[in-house]
Order: structure tokens, then sequence, then C-alpha cells
């Protein structure tokens, strides 16, 4: 029957295998393997999940500087190219002849010719070394653009610097050539004032005020000028004038003025005569004969003319006749 139990057989259903007399302890080794193979398994598994978790972290840390260094180089760009067109439309448009030193010009347009830097780069395309690499390219690239920024930006400077000590100079002649030239001397002194703050602006306005007083006062120095220039004359004409006239009149009323007595006749003579002139400038008469009266007298006086003079016989008496005193006129009749 099955229920038969082998009497012979020692009662081991209550002791477990391992401490079972006779019998092989192998079950123990065999857990302690595939716990130590579980763990090891584990072990490398954490290990490779750490390694993958740092390998991530690293990669989007080097993608995360790339886009750092990106921002850097746009903004190196953006700066560049602002003050590239400032320059254009500031000191890049001053001439030589507008600068003290005409080497910052040249230098200017040196530095406003550079070259931008050139090439492309990814910060998302590849693995973590092509990410460094394209991180190592943009910060070159943005030192590229930062240095030739500066370099604009100082060239710039120094043109606009020179273009003020020409101002400064040029403005500090004119304050000098028109010391007591100017009609109000305040707008000197504005300028002067100017000058010492270096102010282009200011120096500018003071400038054009200084210009227009001196113009003002060439005008006004002109008109005075021709004013006195047209009194002399008037007063020179006027002169001649009175010099003339007092020519004139010693002429006319002087002695050689030309007067003349015609036909005079004197009763007590007899005589009847043409012309006489007791001038240089009067026109020699004609030959004239006195004629001797039919009622002659002791006292008729007698003439004779030649070459256009008259003789009167009294002019060669001694005043007896006549109590006369020599040296005398003695009037006829």
């Amino acid at each position: 029957m099955n229920d038969t139990r082998n009497e012979t057989e020692p009662e081991t259903s209550g002791v477990p295998a391992a401490d079972r007399p006779g019998e092989k302890k192998t079950g123990r080794p065999r857990r302690r393997a595939v716990i130590a193979a579980v763990a090891v398994v584990a072990v490398c598994a954490g290990g490779f999940a750490a390694w993958r978790v740092h390998e991530n972290r690293l990669d989007e840390q080097a993608r995360a500087d790339c886009s750092r260094a990106a921002k850097t180089l746009d903004a190196s760009r953006a700066a560049w190219e602002k003050l590239l067109r400032d320059a254009k439309k500031g000191a890049g448009t001053i001439q030589t002849g507008q600068v003290k030193d005409a080497k910052t010009v040249d230098a200017l347009k040196k530095a406003m010719d550079a070259k931008a830097p050139t090439g492309s780069a990814s910060c998302t395309a590849g693995d973590r070394k092509d990410v460094e690499a394209s991180s190592t390219a943009i910060r070159k690239a943005a030192r590229a653009y930062d240095a030739d920024a500066k370099a604009l930006k100082d060239a710039a400077k120094a043109v606009e610097t020179s273009k003020l000590d020409k101002t400064v100079a040029d403005a500090t002649k004119l304050l000098d050539d028109t010391k007591g030239k100017v009609k109000d001397d305040r707008t000197r002194q504005t300028l002067d004032k100017a000058i010492k703050a270096r102010d282009e602006q200011a120096i500018a306005t003071a400038v054009k005020a200084v210009n227009d007083s001196k113009a003002a006062k060439e005008r006004a120095d002109a008109e005075a000028k021709a004013r006195k220039e047209a009194e002399e004359a008037a007063a020179a004409a006027a002169r001649q004038q009175s010099a003339a006239y007092s020519a004139y009149s010693s002429d006319s009323y002087g002695y050689g003025s030309g007067y003349s007595n015609s036909g005079y006749s004197s009763s007590n003579t007899g005589y009847s005569g043409g012309s006489y002139s007791s001038g240089s400038t009067a026109s020699t008469p004609a030959t004239s004969t006195p004629s001797q009266s039919t009622g002659s007298s002791s006292g008729n006086s007698s003439s004779s003319s030649s070459g256009g003079s008259i003789h009167y016989s009294w002019e060669d008496n001694t005043g007896d006749q006549y109590d006369c005193k020599p040296g005398k006129f003695c009037p006829l009749g």
C-alpha cells in the first residue's frame, strides 16, 4: 500500500536538507553567488547610469556655455556695427583740413576698413567636443569684434579730439587778431571762456559773434572814413572856391584890374581924347592929338601922345604957376 513506509528509513522530514547528516551543502553558496552577481550588475548599472547622467550634464553644460558665447558674439558684433555706423556719420566725415593732426584721419579710415570675422559654428550639432570647439571659435570671433570696436572707438575719438584742438587753436588766433577790432568786446570775452572750457559748440557760437562784431566795426570804420574824406573833400573844394573868388575880386577891383575911362574931356584944357587906361591889361587906345581951344589962356595945358601913351604939359610944371608944391598933385582948372 501507498501508506506503507519503510521502517528502516530514518525520519528526516523535519530536518533541513543542509543539516541532514550525510548530504552535501550546495544551496547557500549558490545563493551567495547569485546575490553577488546581482549586486555587481546593480552596481554596474548604477555606475553606468551615474556616468550617463554625468555625461549628459557635461553635454548640457557645454551647449549652455556655447550659447552664452554666441550671445556674447552677437553683442560684440552689434557694438562694432553701431560704432561703424556712427563713425561713418560722424568722425568719418571729418577731413584732414579740419584737424590738427592729419594722421588721425588716416588711422580712422583704416579702423573703419577692418574686416569682420568670418566662419560659422553650431552649439547643437555634433558631440560635446564639437560643441566645445564651436564655443572656442565663437569666443575668438567675439574677441576680434571687441578689438576692432576698441580700435574704431579710439580712432574716432582721436579724430574728434584733433578737430577740437584745431578749433581751439583757430579760435585763439581769432581772439588775438581781433583785439581792439570789434564793435563789442564782450564777444571776445565770451569766446575766451569757451576756449578755456574747450566747448566746441560754445566756441562755434562765440566765433560767429566775434566775426559779426568785427564786421560791424569794419563797416562803421569804413563809413566814418568815407564821411571824413567827404568832409575833407568838401573843405578843400570850399577853400579852392574861396581862393578863386579872392583872385577874381583882386582882378576886378585891384591895380591892373583893367579899369578904363573913355571919352574924358576937360573944358579947361580943351582936351578931348580917346581912352585912358591905367592897367596893363587894357587895350592900347588910338593915338589922340589934343586940340587947342580958340579961347586960349596962359594956363592951358597941352599934351602929346605917341605909342598909345598920353603926356600932359602940366606934368612938367614945377607948380609955380598954380601955386602948387613940387611933388604934389595939382588939379586942372
